[in-house]
């Protein structure tokens, strides 16, 4: 995207590399150690799961902090700037990663964007992560960029294992979150603008009560709730989804059935379990039995 040394991006928190201990040191410029704090950052932008490539690196799908956007994301980025109301020629103000916290308020935005006096704009991004891996397995992400680099580099005979994509936690932390951070910037003025990798989105719509084909929009005006649904390897390939947070009426789709579920389980699934076999504890209920 530009001449920045990664950070690990999704990965920064927990993983890099000694920047002189081997087999790495050897295979990096001594400018990355240097500029890393004597650590190479394990900068991991995707994984691959199945037949699905997985972006687990918010910036792999999309970076607004970027004066110069590469190809693969300047549609995308394009898109999204005409959303949230700007026009060709005018100034956008970015800041990113900004925190809000106070007490009845703890939330970190991903990008704030402004022209001037004008309403904010909140952009999230919201991509795949990953398991924990294990280590005696080499399955761990450090561990994982280590294979990666030495396989592309010639050194490893065969490709490695990366850890699993772990999808479930991902959207059980986007549904706490769309909806706050929707509601917030509509009472400011602006609007919220969700970018969802369409692998996350598809998976999202098929887990829950979410009516996908009811607020799948074609005429791309932003609602309470806006998301777009970006495609990882075809950067001009993208679907937009927007509505109100409550139904106005019934059998309306909204985003609060992103809380639902998709399908109620029949009660005989759960009853065929509890069997004496399986039973954990069996005692009589007497009130004030220490």
């Amino acid at each position: 995207m530009d001449n920045r040394l990664c950070d690990g991006g999704g990965n920064r928190d927990m993983m890099r590399w000694p920047a002189k201990s081997e087999p790495l040191a050897s295979l990096f410029d001594s400018s990355v150690g240097r500029e890393g704090g004597g650590f190479i950052p394990c900068g991991v932008c995707s994984v691959e799961s199945g037949r699905e490539q997985w972006a687990v690196c918010p910036r792999r799908l999309l970076a607004l902090d970027v004066i110069n956007p590469s190809p693969q994301q300047s549609p995308l980025r394009d898109r999204v700037l005409k959303l949230a109301g700007f026009r060709e020629g005018e100034t956008v103000q970015v800041w990113s990663e900004v925190t809000l916290r106070d007490k009845h308020f703890n939330y970190r935005l991903d990008y704030v964007l402004r022209n001037g006096s004008a309403p904010p704009c909140i952009v999230e991004i919201m991509t795949a992560s990953t398991s924990g891996g294990n280590k005696e397995k080499r399955t761990d992400m450090r561990s994982a960029f280590c294979d990666a680099v030495l396989y592309a580099t010639g050194l490893l005979p065969e490709r490695r294992n990366s850890p699993g994509v772990n999808i479930r936690q991902v959207w059980a932390r986007m549904a706490s979150q769309m909806i706050v951070k929707s509601e917030i910037a509509n009472k400011w003025g602006g609007c919220t603008i969700w970018v969802i990798q369409d692998t996350l989105m598809s998976y999202i719509g098929a887990q829950t009560g979410l009516k996908l084909d009811m607020l799948r929009s074609a005429s791309w005006e932003a609602g309470e709730v806006n998301v777009i649904s970006a495609s990882l390897t075809s950067p001009s390939d993208f679907s937009f989804y927007s509505g109100p947070v409550h139904a106005r009426f019934p059998g309306d789709a909204c985003w609060t059935d992103l809380l639902s579920a998709s399908a109620i389980p029949h009660q005989e699934v759960l009853v065929k379990k509890l069997t004496d076999e399986t039973m954990a504890a069996h005692f009589t209920f007497r009130e004030g039995t220490p």
